[in-house]
């Protein structure tokens, strides 16, 4: 099952990382998030869990002046929409995807659900895999 997952909103589902949202500090907001993906993902291996792979969507740039699209980290794939937004780079995805039942959708945008919805991906809210995350990362 292939993750999906919308950036920015499952962030503000962090208490520290929204406080960064807040403060304007963006790349350390970004970096929380993926490193509490990373951890996750190394939980999971160490588990002998299967480590489904993570396509996180940022809206906007990775960091001021930077020109990345794409980039792939420690076995996720993050994408940057520059001037589309993350919304759109999810359901240009789902779109492409030969087999949209396999994909995972964790967003809270009804827009974003809706269309994971009508292509018969799966979907969780991002306040939702915060709370197991959080939950699974303490045990």
């Amino acid at each position: 099952m292939i993750h999906l997952i919308d950036a920015f909103n499952l962030i503000y589902k962090f208490p520290d990382l929204e406080e960064h949202m807040y403060r304007g500090e963006l790349e350390q907001a970004m970096g929380g998030l993926l490193a509490r993906l990373r951890e996750m993902r190394a939980a999971l291996r160490a588990a002998g869990k299967g480590v489904p792979p993570l396509h996180v969507f940022f809206a906007g740039k990775r960091k001021r002046g930077d020109e990345t699209r794409r980039l792939s980290l420690e076995g996720m794939e993050l994408y940057y929409s520059h001037d589309l937004s993350a919304d759109h780079l999810i359901q240009e995805f789902i779109s492409r995807s030969a087999a949209p039942g396999d994909l995972k959708v964790i967003s809270s945008d009804n827009k974003v659900r809706d269309f994971a919805r009508v292509h018969r991906c799966q979907r969780e809210t991002a306040e939702d895999f915060a709370a197991w995350l959080n939950e699974f990362l303490r045990s």
